[in-house]
């Protein structure tokens, strides 16, 4: 079985050639088109870019950008920055008892 396996292993100072002809890095911009009309082929197509909307809307079956109350498409107008996790944790634990306040780690 090991056998099988080290056959494949090459020899000290032999270059591997993975790539050759059309499919050289060099040449394979160039030539593969005409590769793809010789074989009467399409050429390969690119994905469609795959966004949060479309991942949305095909796992929950919603437009995320569709107003839940009058149905027109929301906007986007702006963001603004809220309080940071420290100060989210030091706001909760200073509305805490002050028994309670003390058995919370910092």
């Amino acid at each position: 079985m090991i056998l099988r396996y080290v056959s494949h292993i090459p020899q000290h100072h032999f270059k591997m050639v993975r790539y050759y002809g059309f499919l050289s890095n060099r040449k394979r911009s160039r030539l593969l088109p005409l590769v793809y009309i010789a074989l009467e082929k399409a050429g390969a197509k690119k994905a469609e870019p795959l966004t949060y909307a479309k991942q949305y809307k095909g796992f929950i079956g919603k437009d995320p950008y569709q107003c839940t109350l009058c149905g027109n498409r929301m906007v986007f107008t702006g963001f603004s920055i809220g309080p940071k996790n420290n100060e989210l944790l030091d706001n909760r634990r200073m509305s805490m008892r002050e028994s309670r306040r003390h058995r919370v780690a910092a």
